[in-house]
């Protein structure tokens, strides 16, 4: 499993002209002659303030925010463009499917990662005899969604964790004959708990189970590699560490997973071919027509008209990520989290996340939080996301240490 410290460890290892260009000099090159961004890169970003929110909703990218406005102005200006045949759908699914290892056929593009996950759960038939393995983890509304099905006769064990992990020993021991999925949330968003994806996998099918991650808090910020893993079902929002915008989402389907699927809902991406009979200039036949369907993963489960200027900003958006590397932007987040974990003990704030979680983000508790510090953060512009007695704290490209200093400085104030 990738951990924290493997990040570290592989930071310490790169040649120095490239641990250079992390910390300050965009001059340096690729061996292909591009130039390395270098991080943190506040010059790719027009916000306010400093903002460690990632894990809550990443800040546009100014090149994704221009896609965004010139996605607008071609809406504006250009009513000659046939947007479903002209669109980034294509571009936005290939970006995702670089990020994650896949193949491009094998994504779907859906509005949500929890409308992604319920998909997943009804081509697959969850109910009496198809039950599901689950843990405290997972996200809540998908907890919800199984925990409505469990109602209905759906088997369902939820896995409560244990010293703030999940213990596979008793992962294993909950996968039954008649269980079909165990489903998982890559990166915890209550804790920063991060998953080792191959080892579920491994799990999983060994006992004859499928395996569905959310992974919204990990596409983007951290390797992931669906071949390696194993995974059979995944999805991403655009809007986290993708660093896009709403409406939009990818679905991954491992292509031999298919055929153990059922089409649970159909719209115009689904028919590949339809013959009309209904006017006098189309040839004889069913009134309703003659069709046949699409079985690839956009097929099996894109249904309506996506998020056009979405797709057109994700692009952008992945765009500049590829441009860094996840494998960077992990290495550069690592040590501003490690400094969190090594101070904020000390100051009183009991930390939730396993010290050496490969995640994007760390989170604490500490009791009365929101009403101490919420003003103090507000005067500062310091953007976390905060709870009445927990506080996350997610870094990305655009943070330095110095941010993390501004904050730890904040914090200590409510010690």
């Amino acid at each position: 499993m990738l951990t924290r410290r493997d990040i570290l460890h592989a930071a310490a290892a790169l040649p120095v002209s490239a641990s250079a260009a992390i910390r300050s000099d965009a001059s340096n090159q690729t061996g292909t002659g591009r130039a390395i961004v270098a991080l943190p890169d506040r010059t790719a970003f027009s916000h306010k303030g400093v903002h460690l929110n990632a894990a809550y909703t990443h800040v546009l990218p100014d090149v994704a925010a221009d896609a965004g406005w010139r996605h607008l102005e071609t809406r504006r200006r250009d009513g000659w463009r046939e947007f479903p045949v002209d669109n980034d759908r294509d571009a936005a699914a290939a970006a995702f499917a670089a990020l994650i290892g896949a193949d491009p056929r094998e994504i779907a593009i859906v509005p949500s990662t929890n409308e992604g996950e319920n998909l997943i759960a009804a081509a697959l038939d969850l109910g009496p005899g198809a039950g599901v393995v689950t843990d405290s983890f997972h996200y809540s509304a998908s907890l919800a969604m199984y925990g409505e099905r469990h109602k209905l006769g759906m088997p369902l064990t939820v896995i409560a964790p244990s010293g703030g992990t999940i213990d596979y020993g008793a992962l294993e021991a909950a996968i039954v004959p008649g269980t079909r999925l165990v489903a998982v949330t890559l990166v915890s968003s209550l804790t920063g708990h991060t998953h080792d994806l191959r080892r579920v996998c491994e799990i999983a099918h060994a006992r004859g189970a499928l395996v569905f991650a959310d992974i919204i808090q990990a596409a983007g910020a951290m390797p992931i590699d669906v071949r390696s893993s194993g995974v059979d079902f995944c999805c991403a929002g655009t809007y986290k560490w993708l660093m896009g915008d709403f409406g939009a989402a990818f679905l991954y389907v491992r292509a031999d997973r298919l055929a153990q699927l059922r089409r649970v809902q159909l719209g115009w991406r689904g028919v590949k071919k339809y013959q009309m009979h209904a006017l006098p200039s189309q040839p004889p036949g069913p009134a309703g027509g003659d069709w046949s369907l699409a079985t690839d993963t956009a097929g099996m489960f894109e249904v309506s008209t996506p998020a056009w200027g979405s797709l057109t900003i994700a692009v952008a958006a992945m765009n500049y990520i590829s441009s860094i590397g996840v494998d960077r932007i992990a290495q550069h987040r690592a040590p501003l989290l490690s400094r969190l974990q090594d101070v904020l003990p000390g100051l009183g704030y009991t930390p939730l996340t396993p010290r050496n979680a490969a995640g994007p983000f760390v989170a604490f508790e500490k009791p009365g939080l929101r009403e101490r510090l919420q003003a103090k953060l507000t005067a500062a512009q310091i953007a976390v996301t905060l709870q009445p007695d927990k506080i996350r704290i997610a870094p990305s490209v655009h943070n330095g240490r110095d941010d993390i200093e501004q904050l730890i400085e904040v914090l200590s104030q409510a010690a």
